[in-house]
């Protein structure tokens, strides 16, 4: 996986950024300013996003791997812990890279993400996948622009990032896309998963305006009594719709756990 660095000064402590689906490093374009104030930053590109070239063979993409591969990012950087920020389907990384490795993190966030807490399981959502699944394989590249979280849909955000993003989106790699949602997705879920509470001090910044996540939200709640949440205007990519809101949000928890 690619990772782009912006440092300034060994004064700073580290932020690792990771994007979902059908985006990139740029997804944190209108936040870097302010948090590159706090912060040395690491923003990653998933595999067949952005600057990651797609492997040779998808099926070498497994949790295990990425979540190995942050952390030899974070070894080759020479940091003892970091905080970690993931949005959508980077959140069910960074969460699970966490569990893995608690003793490395100092406090993480993350955003709306059905990943994190999804039935992958349940009837519906199996039949559900299989049939997107079979979409990407028959149309690959073509089928990437029906998906609904495509950046071409999203509405609420600036218009040139959206051109940029939508972009950036077209040439994905379908045979990546298709493995990081069919089977790496659905192996992100801690729903079920024995000891998937957080050890690590975490918050949920929630864009309220996503209905379909709120249920989510609800139940991790209930499910995880230390997680904080701060619940602010914006839909499923809020720091990109509220990137105030966002970045002060995230500054105001971590500066709450001090490195």
């Amino acid at each position: 996986m690619h990772c782009t660095v912006s440092y300034s000064t060994s004064e700073k402590p580290w932020l690792i950024l990771v994007h979902g689906m059908l985006t990139n490093a740029r997804h944190w374009a209108l936040n870097r300013e302010r948090l590159s104030r706090a912060f040395n930053l690491v923003l990653v590109d998933l595999p067949g996003h952005g600057r990651s070239g797609a492997p040779a063979n998808p099926e070498d993409i497994t949790v295990e791997r990425l979540v190995e591969r942050l952390d030899e990012t974070r070894r080759g950087l020479g940091i003892a812990r970091w905080y970690l920020c993931g949005q959508s389907f980077g959140a069910g990384l960074t969460l699970r890279y966490a569990l893995d490795h608690p003793e490395r993190v100092i406090a993480q966030a993350f955003t709306n993400a059905r990943t994190v807490y999804r039935e992958a399981d349940a009837p519906q959502e199996v039949e559900a996948r299989a049939e997107r699944l079979a979409r990407l394989r028959r149309d690959g590249a073509r089928a990437l622009r029906t998906e609904h979280f495509h950046p071409r849909f999203a509405r609420r955000f600036p218009a040139d990032l959206r051109e940029a993003l939508s972009r950036d989106a077209d040439r994905i790699d379908p045979s990546s896309y298709i493995r990081l949602i069919g089977d790496i997705g659905p192996a992100l879920s801690l729903n079920g998963v024995p000891g998937s509470v957080p050890k690590v001090p975490t918050l949920l910044v929630n864009g309220r305006h996503e209905r379909a996540f709120q249920a989510c939200r609800a139940t991790l709640a209930k499910v995880w009594p230390s997680l904080e949440i701060a619940d602010i205007d914006g839909g499923h990519s809020v720091n990109i719709e509220n990137a105030a809101g966002f970045d002060a949000a995230l500054l105001d928890f971590f500066a709450c756990h001090p490195s």
